[in-house]
């Protein structure tokens, strides 16, 4: 009867020890996805070992900002937040903001074939701070706000489908 006991309390020890092995590793994440949103506008984040990742936006030229460069942090076993920033030039859709702006994607990701996630769905939340403040920490109240939900699936190469 105690070995029972002990044996089952063991298995038990070790059940709740294994959800973060099952858990995906931050590979499970790398790679470059293009983000749709609204079936209009686009966007590609790509996500590189280390913890960094890039942004560019169908959007930068009609609005008035650069790529953006940030780091990325697994929030669970499927889920992702990173965070952008890009540089304003003659933002179009703001009085002022011609400084910097901090981008906060929250992502959840899915279809998990071969190791890596084939798609993923989130929303992004932006603010666009005036010439001289710091996007990361700033001291004045940021000028525009601005958000946006999305899809996205993972870019493959070759034969057109997902890698």
């Amino acid at each position: 009867m105690l070995r029972n006991t002990l044996m089952s309390s063991a298995l038990a020890v070790a059940l709740l020890g294994a959800g973060p092995a099952l858990a995906a590793d931050s590979t499970t994440f790398e790679g470059s996805y293009l983000l749709v949103q609204d079936n209009a506008h686009k966007r590609v984040l790509s996500f590189a070992p280390g913890g960094n990742v890039s942004q560019v936006s169908d959007q930068e030229a009609s609005i008035g900002f650069t790529a953006g460069l940030g780091t990325w942090t697994p929030t669970g076993p499927d889920t992702v937040r990173a965070v952008v920033i890009n540089f304003n030039h003659d933002i179009k859709e703001t009085d002022g903001g011609d400084g910097a702006t901090r981008v906060v994607y929250d992502l959840t990701f899915s279809d998990l074939q071969d190791g890596k996630y084939r798609s993923l769905a989130g929303s992004y939340a932006g603010e666009s701070f005036d010439e001289g403040q710091n996007p990361v920490a700033a001291t004045q109240q940021p000028v525009h706000t601005f958000a946006a939900d999305f899809i996205g699936q993972r870019i493959g190469a070759g034969s057109g489908q997902p890698a």
